[in-house]
């Protein structure tokens, strides 16, 4: 039975006919369930060019099953496209999208230069239609908890955050292809560079970035990156590794009244790959800690995690269509995040410091 009948949202209730387009790991294992579990949004098809895999998309779903996009777009039942594709087709196909009068959602990256991305806003604002991107770790639980420590001044102001993701496993299919993926800098980096952004500490005014080669053979993509991004008052690196064998903390944090860390990756991608994204659930060892000095010493505590929902994102996108709520993730702050990984490149490539600003 398909996905959408176990679920009963089908039909008459569900006001924006979506389309997937692409059914790799971010079409299938994301968009596709995180769409399906929106009562306002309907998934009404699938774009693969793969006969084999457009059927297997169209039997878990009980969708429409097109081989290209051009179908898609032609379809005047369909408002909203959700690029899932590789990096460096984002631009291309959601300016095909938004000319087509379609409302867009482009998985993250927004695009692998400044110069697509404004081409995507001017598509945008030529066509008067929606422009998003898919930065569902807005809504991870730990960026969620650091948020939540910072505003209460739990540790004072922060002068120095680290963030990391940090692995020991070559890149899948095309993301080891930079022609097709960017960097390593341009994957969990631009989740990363966003959050950055997202803190609210101002513009970043200048970084420096490197890039270590990766070990395997065709990946030319990079095995570890690493951003330096300096705020006014704030130091932030951004780490990406494919190559490390050592735990590395998700966050390591000090602040001018005591320490931030946590460990652990958000559960939320385990829990939505395995089929239900409401188990997701944290271990016990992955809870945040702070340490402050206090009268009587140095004091260590747990701090609880803000369970933050990647439901957020397209419950967003619904709510905008509709008129109900202002776009949380704007095509302008992508555009940001995608200006500093220009630089980041640059600066890589040059050995060299980059000025800003970028953000806000």
């Amino acid at each position: 039975m398909a996905i959408a009948s176990q679920l009963g949202w089908s039909g008459g209730s569900v006001m924006i006919e979506t389309v997937v387009v692409g059914y790799g790991l971010a079409g299938r294992a994301f968009h596709s369930p995180l769409i399906q579990r929106q009562k306002a949004l309907r998934l009404h098809g699938i774009v693969a060019r793969d006969p084999a895999v457009r059927a297997q998309a169209v039997s878990t779903w009980g969708v429409v099953g097109y081989a290209g996009i051009e179908e898609a777009l032609a379809d005047s039942r369909v408002q909203l496209i959700v690029i899932a594709t590789p990096h460096d087709t984002h631009a291309d196909l959601a300016v095909r999208a938004l000319e087509a009068g379609k409302d867009c959602v482009v998985d993250k990256v927004m695009a692998l230069s400044a110069t697509e991305a404004d081409r995507m806003i001017a598509a945008r604002d030529a066509s008067g239609r929606m422009l998003s991107v898919f930065q569902n770790r807005r809504w991870d639980w730990d960026y969620s908890t650091l948020k939540e420590v910072l505003s209460q001044g739990l540790i004072g102001r922060p002068l120095l955050i680290e963030s990391a993701v940090c692995r020991h496993t070559p890149p899948r299919t095309w993301r080891g292809d930079t022609a097709q993926a960017g960097t390593i800098l341009h994957d969990w980096g631009a989740h990363l560079v966003d959050q950055a952004l997202q803190l609210g500490v101002g513009p970043c005014r200048r970084l420096s970035a490197w890039i270590t080669p990766a070990p395997w053979p065709g990946v030319d993509s990079g095995g570890h990156g690493r951003i330096v991004l300096e705020f006014d008052n704030l130091l932030f690196q951004v780490e990406m590794s494919r190559i490390c064998r050592l735990e590395r903390p998700r966050w390591w944090v000090v602040g001018t009244a005591g320490g931030f860390t946590k460990y652990g990756i958000d559960p939320q991608e385990d829990a939505l790959r395995a089929g239900d994204l409401d188990r997701a659930a944290e271990p016990a060892n992955f809870a945040a800690t702070i340490r402050r000095e206090t009268a009587s010493g140095v004091s260590e505590s747990p701090v609880e995690t803000q369970r933050s929902h990647w439901d957020s994102y397209y419950a967003n996108i619904a709510d905008h269509l509709e008129g109900r709520a202002p776009l949380a993730v704007t095509a302008e702050q992508a555009r940001d995040v995608v200006r500093v990984l220009d630089a980041a490149v640059r600066s890589a490539n040059e050995h060299a410091v980059i000025a800003g600003p970028w953000g806000r």
